[in-house]
């Protein structure tokens, strides 16, 4: 009643007349909510407030015990400051409420670090992280991310985009470290290509080592890294893709006349396809262990004739070579013999047949240098040897037609001598076994294969081949002690039944056969094998090993462990001192030797 009687003179005093009357209609209808005291202080504190005296609406407010309503005002007015002075009492859902409010307000008035830190203040992680990542501010973003726990998914995924988007990978890992998702950790040092951190974690959690290793793999290759790629498409359990990434580079190679890499690039093709194999008989699939076997051999096969061809190249475009005639000679050879079957992409017959005609001429092998200019007579030849092909070719008619007899080569099995030019190819032409080069010189070795018999696996006869040959029984050396005498007589004071079969008595006992067969030898003889005179070729499975008995000792031979081929000793130290590797599978002399599979 007296407030009201108040209120009426108040605004018949006033110009708003129209206004008040409204804020009279709304008092009207609250009157009858509230006791008459607690209404009249409430009403007091809308009016003083709709007067604009805030501070004496502020205290009506509180009198009445709405002092989340003086806080709304002030928070309205933006006077922050006045608006604490009525939290006290207040809920908490109220104190983060203002708080956010005067972050909103710091937001909308262009003060972003204020608006941070009360977000922060209110709990109001998904707004503060949302202005940093705008502002780019790293250390905010930082500084929120650390001050969450795992239980805040969301807030921690934001600061990881934010983290991306800013480049700051290490940041982003640790978001998601706290949150434990593994795979999007992954993803990240994928996308990031943090590679070293992504094997790290592939340790830990081998299930991710595909998801990491193919990418990885394919970054390589986009990358021009194409031996990496094929290692990591390996590691990552996809052979095949390894294979194509090989198979691409040969042919690469190939097309741009590399073909010392063409070489290298098909003898790893060749490992890949006997590892696939190997894999296809640990399942049984004998189809499939045939048709990787013979890809091994197509390809061993090419990386030879790339490997020698690459010196010839050289020798008929460069003005100088670092090979010996005799060299360049042997393996003009080597490949006359072995294009028998097919010419491979890339080799020009031409050079191989110019190379071998200059050094049968030279060397006094002319029946083999006239019968190489006839060859190139039917070829089409470059300009520039045309003329001097036309000029030996006819000079050569002046030369014996036979070749000297010390350049014919001799085989160590059966003791024939064949001629230079072979019509069965890389082979003896009485007892068929091919012949086995040194891979430096490409001279023929002094080398007979063998087996062992039935029954005695390949690590059992290497192990019989490297203990230390038995002294009792053989003739030799024997000493006798007979009190004060001691004597050493050069006889046989014990035979044994095993003298009369040797090696080289079964090689005599050779018998000429449709097929080649290497020589089988049992227990006893592989005991009495020196291991300086035998070379093992370890080839993993489902191949054998290969076995061969050195029968000039004094000629020292040494093997690579990697490629398995065969060099004089000197040859291969010399290669090692000047390219620190195998000439032929780039074996590095760090590198350890591979464990053969039995």
């Amino acid at each position: 009643a007296v407030v009201s009687t108040r209120v009426r003179e108040a605004v018949v005093s006033t110009q708003s007349t129209g206004r008040y009357l409204e804020f009279i209609a709304q008092i009207e209808e609250r009157k009858q909510s509230k006791a008459a005291e607690t209404t009249n202080n409430l009403i007091l504190a809308d009016y003083y407030a709709f007067k604009g005296e805030f501070q004496e609406a502020a205290k009506m407010y509180k009198k009445s015990g709405n002092e989340d309503k003086a806080m709304a005002m002030f928070s309205d007015l933006r006077q922050f400051e006045n608006a604490k002075d009525f939290l006290t009492s207040s809920d908490p859902k109220n104190i983060k409420g203002l708080i956010k409010r005067q972050a909103e307000w710091c937001k909308s008035t262009n003060d972003p670090g204020s608006a941070i830190d009360l977000y922060m203040a209110a709990s109001a992680f998904a707004e503060a992280i949302e202005i940093a990542g705008k502002q780019k501010w790293t250390d905010k973003l930082v500084e929120i991310m650390r001050q969450l726990d795992k239980s805040f998914v969301e807030e921690l995924r934001g600061c990881a985009l934010h983290f991306k988007e800013l480049g700051k990978y290490e940041f982003a890992a640790e978001s998601f470290q706290k949150l434990g998702e593994l795979s999007s950790l992954v993803e990240l040092y994928i996308e990031s290509h943090q590679w070293q951190e992504a094997f790290t974690l592939c340790e830990d959690h081998p299930e991710f080592k595909e998801s990491v290793y193919i990418p990885y793999a394919n970054f390589l290759a986009e990358n021009d890294k194409f031996d990496e790629a094929q290692e990591a498409y390996y590691i990552a359990g996809k052979p095949t893709e390894a294979v194509k990434v090989l198979e691409k580079l040969t042919h690469n190679a190939v097309a741009e006349r590399r073909f010392d890499d063409a070489s290298y690039y098909f003898w790893k093709l060749s490992m890949a396809y006997l590892k696939l194999a190997n894999q296809a008989q640990s399942r049984g699939s004998e189809e499939e262990v045939n048709q990787y076997l013979d890809k091994f051999q197509d390809y061993q096969h090419r990386a030879e004739m790339y490997y020698v061809y690459q010196t010839l190249h050289r020798y008929t475009e460069e003005p100088f070579t670092s090979h010996l005639p005799e060299a360049l000679f042997n393996m003009a050879r080597f490949l006359l013999h072995n294009l028998s079957q097919e010419i491979p992409y890339g080799v020009s017959k031409v050079s191989i047949l110019y190379a071998l005609a200059k050094q049968s001429k030279n060397m006094g092998a002319y029946k083999m240098a006239r019968h190489a200019f006839d060859k190139l007579q039917q070829l089409v030849i470059p300009r520039r040897f045309q003329q001097a092909i036309d000029l030996s070719s006819i000079t050569i008619r002046s030369k014996p037609f036979q070749d000297k007899e010390e350049l014919l080569p001799m085989c160590s099995k059966c003791s024939t001598t064949n001629p230079l030019l072979n019509q069965m190819g890389n082979q003896c032409i009485n007892c068929q076994q091919p012949f086995v080069h040194s891979f430096y010189a490409f001279e023929v070795l002094p080398l007979v294969e063998f087996i062992p018999e039935p029954g005695i696996s390949d690590l059992e006869a290497v192990k019989l081949i490297n203990q230390d040959p038995p002294t009792s029984g053989g003739k030799g050396w024997q000493e006798t002690n007979q009190g004060d005498v001691q004597t050493m007589s050069f006889e046989n004071t014990n035979p044994s039944r095993y003298d009369e079969d040797t090696f080289e008595t079964r090689l005599q006992n050779w018998e000429s056969m449709t097929s080649y067969q290497p020589v089988e030898v049992g227990v006893e003889i592989l005991k009495r094998m020196p291991r300086s005179e035998v070379e093992v070729l370890k080839w993993g499975s489902p191949l054998r090993y290969q076995f061969y008995k050195n029968l000039m000792p004094d000629i020292i031979l040494d093997t690579c462990d990697s490629c398995n081929r065969i060099f004089y000793a000197d040859d291969l130290e010399l290669q090692y001192l000047q390219k620190q590797a195998c000439p032929f599978c780039r074996k590095s002399v760090a590198q350890p030797e591979p464990v053969p599979t039995e």
